[in-house]
């Protein structure tokens, strides 16, 4: 026990930095999609009932048809889609497509040059080309519309389309206009009962994402991938509810009071909400696709549904539903503008309260300097500074236990296979010399908060996506291209423990010294260059810090000299050690 009191500084570190890594491999992910995807094999189209209840259950098959039954063959769904009118809107940062076959979004992209490809095209969020998968296109259950039905559309304005449909006794309206946050769309839909008697409706929005199973799957040391989507779901009772594809196998139900549901990865989200009263439930679902000629799954369809309650209409009475859809990177600010509690898009992990605040302050600093790598290290030197009290007390403890490291060499020589009375002799020197082995351990602790905050807020910032550093660092959301920040970090975390003293024996503390690096290098080689810059900045100022304290002390204690040059042997180590002892007692006299 004692041996383990002795060495809990060392290992606390140890566990910083691994949990670090384990934190950033938990990462999931941002998008880099560069064409539309369109799954390759025809999907079962399963409808759901909408039911009430706060659990979890997958969905029954529902009585009512749906909008558009996908009945029609392969040759029809083509010749649809070569005479369908397509409508726009368009604003500074995307150009939306919508189609008048679904009077859904069939092509978003974004404008901003951030979101620029390779070759300078816009990307383009939606991943889907069939026509059952359009994106945030309603559904009405008792609405009988055929499969080849066609809406009527109206380009009102660069900023607003109208869709009408008429048929099996109701008029539909459709409304689709840009909002006022960079990335957001509206939703109208009015339904009238043009009938005699009274009939059930009930409106519901669907979006699709297709993610192809290769970028999808990460890597041991990167973590997953930032393209790994997941399916989420918002409500009262539960609140947010995150489905990665392996958990979405059937699919699932919540409710009621639904405020958000929608699909997401790291940096891009597609989300819709209710204006107004809550929904009644949202469904979620993550399916395997297969190409036509192989066993392995291509990918996933992820699918996200709002389903409002349902409306008895009598003859010639009218529903109205408004909707926000957010369809765009997970930009705080757009999102805040936005409202509706889509700021709960942006996922720091457990220290999300501090996270937050951390990417305030980097914006504020990049509006000074103008470069987002500038920014981070000038954010990582700011946050060294605020915890300087902490930090300079963990280093004051580590600098005092390498004054008597000679000794404690000597305890560990002398008691080798012995740990018990080892452990006993160090916390005997520990005493005699007025060290406390647990002084560093609690500023590490105090600290750990700050640093998996600032790790996800660098790891999810959308402001470092495409962003450039200099010279060949063009993307900080990206792996160093020639890993040479992580070669720098490496060789910075030797030098760390080349000034940690150890308790352990020689040949334990020579592996930590080569293994630990060699992990953290490990562990960054695939993780954004904004990361390791971040840690690289740390480290040099960590160990700038360690060597100053440890000139301070040394300058302070003259026996110093003496107690950094080893002797050659135990005997002249002791009485080294005896010398020490003495010219402290006479200095005290």
């Amino acid at each position: 026990m004692d041996d383990f009191k002795t060495n809990l500084p060392r290992l606390l570190m140890i566990a910083a930095l691994v949990a670090g890594g384990v934190a950033l491999m938990d990462m999931y992910g941002g998008d880099h999609p560069d064409a539309p995807v369109a799954p390759t094999a025809a999907a079962d189209a399963g409808t759901a009932q909408a039911s009430d209840g706060g659990t979890a259950q997958p969905s029954a098959p529902s009585a009512t048809p749906e909008t558009h039954a996908p009945t029609l063959s392969e040759d029809e769904l083509r010749a649809r889609r070569d005479q369908q009118h397509l409508f726009h809107i368009r604003t500074d940062a995307m150009q939306v497509t919508l189609t008048d076959l679904t009077a859904g979004v069939t092509s978003l992209k974004l404008t901003h040059d951030q979101f620029q490809d390779e070759t300078g095209s816009p990307m383009e969020l939606v991943s889907t080309d069939r026509e059952e998968y359009t994106p945030f296109r309603p559904t009405l259950r008792g609405v009988h519309m055929p499969a080849d039905a066609v809406w009527h559309g109206e380009q009102i304005s660069d900023r607003a389309v109208r869709f009408s449909w008429q048929g099996d006794g109701f008029e539909v309206v459709q409304r689709v206009e840009a909002g006022r946050a960079d990335y957001e769309l509206w939703s109208t839909t009015r339904v009238t009962n043009l009938s005699a008697g009274t009939r059930p409706v009930r409106l519901e929005l669907t979006a699709h994402r297709y993610v192809r199973r290769a970028d999808e799957s990460g890597s041991f040391l990167g973590g997953p991938s930032p393209a790994a989507s997941h399916a989420m779901c918002v409500t009262e009772e539960h609140g947010m509810k995150r489905f990665d594809r392996g958990a979405l196998d059937h699919r699932m139900g919540f409710g009621p009071d639904v405020e958000l549901v929608g699909i997401e990865n790291t940096y891009f989200a597609f989300a819709m909400t209710p204006d107004g009263a809550p929904a009644q439930r949202c469904q979620v679902e993550g399916e395997d696709r297969f190409a036509s000629d192989s066993s392995d799954a291509d990918g996933t369809l992820f699918e996200a549904r709002l389903v409002y309650p349902r409306d008895e209409l009598a003859s010639h009475q009218s529903s109205l539903h408004r909707t926000a859809l957010y369809a765009g990177p997970k930009d705080l600010r757009a999102l805040t503008t936005a409202g509706h509690g889509l700021t709960q898009l942006v996922d720091m992990g457990w220290f999300t309260f501090i996270g937050k605040y951390l990417t305030a302050l980097l914006r504020f600093i990049h509006g000074g300097v103008g470069n987002w790598g500038v920014a981070i290290i000038l954010l990582t030197i700011l946050v060294k500074l605020i915890l300087l009290p902490l930090t300079h007390k963990s280093f004051q403890s580590m600098a005092r236990m390498r004054l008597v490291k000679p000794q404690m060499d000597h305890i560990n020589e002398l008691y080798a296979d012995d740990r018990e009375k080892k452990g006993a002799a160090m916390m005997e020197l520990y005493r005699k010399e007025k060290i406390n082995p647990l002084g560093g351990c609690l500023p590490s602790l105090l600290q750990m908060p700050i640093w998996f905050a600032l790790y996800r807020s660098i790891s999810t910032n959308i402001e470092l996506y495409h962003a450039p550093f200099t010279l060949w660092w063009t993307d900080l959301s990206a792996p160093d291209p020639i890993y040479v920040l992580p070669l720098m970090l490496g060789g910075l975390m030797f030098v760390q423990q080349k000034l940690t003293p150890s308790t352990m024996d020689a040949a334990q503390a020579k592996m930590m010294l080569y293994f630990m690096p060699l992990m953290i290098t490990f562990f960054m080689l695939f993780l954004p260059a904004g990361l390791c810059l971040y840690m690289v900045t740390n480290s040099a100022l960590g160990i700038g810090q360690q060597r100053y304290i440890q000139h301070k002390l040394e300058q302070a204690s003259p026996t110093v000299a003496e107690a950094e040059a080893e002797p050659a042997d135990a005997d002249e180590r002791a009485s080294t050690t005896q010398r020490t002892k003495t010219r402290k007692r006479r200095g005290r006299a």
